[in-house]
């Protein structure tokens, strides 16, 4: 009963993450994507404090893995604000996830992990989804803005993703709080010289309207990744990450159809559906 309450709040927070970018959007027309990705950033970093067990601690030595993620974390966040603003809110959350097959195949090439049947069965899921998804027909065209930020998104994704793993195998499984609340403490850094610099006359209207989608995103944020730990030494990971992701990836759609009216062609509902058969896959 606890797992499956633990799915659910984990499948719920990955989709509000997409759902309070969108309504960002729809209140401040697009604008202080900078100003948003940075509060809602700090939201997180303030959730992992809570995290650490005292005495701080801390290697130096994390300092290049936590640049790394930190340029990740926030090209992934930021473009994909960009991204759903320009394009389907669906179609960006299930682009976005994908990127699990880039720490995938590090894994392949420079940890020596097998390829297992699964893989080959999800990535040929993959192809077909992405084929069907730039089905072109009518007013569902996709446009170029939207798929340079949703690509940069995906890549930025996976980049996280897999410094994680890395970081995870280096120091053995050590740092793991302490790792995001340096990672996001860089990001917000860097996220808010860049909007002082990029959208200075935007800053106060985008917390003023914004400041709730920053909040809830973030305390999201903060709760998957708490949950997911939590879930970790309770089962699975090959059913725990294909029922979140799949989940998420459901949910995300349902309300961008029912509640934004967003519409995608036949064949990119089939390739939707494509699309979540493979990362299912992907994830056993």
């Amino acid at each position: 009963m606890i797992n499956a309450l633990l799915i659910i709040s984990v499948v719920i927070g990955l989709s509000l993450q997409q759902i309070t970018k969108k309504t960002y959007n729809k209140k401040t027309t697009g604008k202080g994507v900078f100003c948003f990705s940075a509060f809602s950033s700090l939201v997180a970093a303030i959730f992992f404090v809570f995290q650490i067990k005292l005495p701080f601690k801390f290697d130096l030595a994390l300092i290049p893995y936590a640049l790394l993620f930190g340029l990740g974390y926030g090209a992934c966040t930021v473009c994909s604000v960009f991204a759903i603003f320009s394009g389907s809110l669906s179609l960006t959350s299930l682009i976005t996830s994908y990127s699990l097959i880039i720490p995938t195949v590090y894994g392949m090439i420079f940890l020596k992990e097998k390829i297992g049947p699964f893989l080959i069965v999800g990535v040929v899921l993959l192809l077909i989804s992405l084929f069907l998804i730039n089905y072109v027909k009518g007013d569902n065209k996709i446009s170029l803005k939207w798929l340079f930020y949703v690509t940069v998104a995906f890549l930025a994704n996976g980049v996280c993703s897999t410094v994680q793993k890395v970081q995870q195998v280096d120091f053995f499984g050590k740092y793991k709080a302490e790792f995001m609340v340096v990672s996001l403490l860089i990001v917000v850094l860097a996220l808010v010289i860049t909007a002082f610099f990029t959208e200075k006359k935007e800053i106060a209207l985008s917390i003023k309207k914004g400041y709730l989608p920053i909040a809830i995103c973030g305390i999201a944020n903060g709760v998957v990744n708490l949950f997911v730990m939590m879930l970790s030494t309770r089962m699975s990971a090959s059913v725990m990450f294909p029922l979140v992701s799949a989940g998420s990836i459901i949910l995300t759609y349902f309300i961008s159809r029912i509640w934004y009216k967003e519409k995608l062609n036949t064949m990119q509902n089939i390739g939707f559906i494509f699309g979540v058969a493979s990362v299912v896959f992907l994830n056993l």
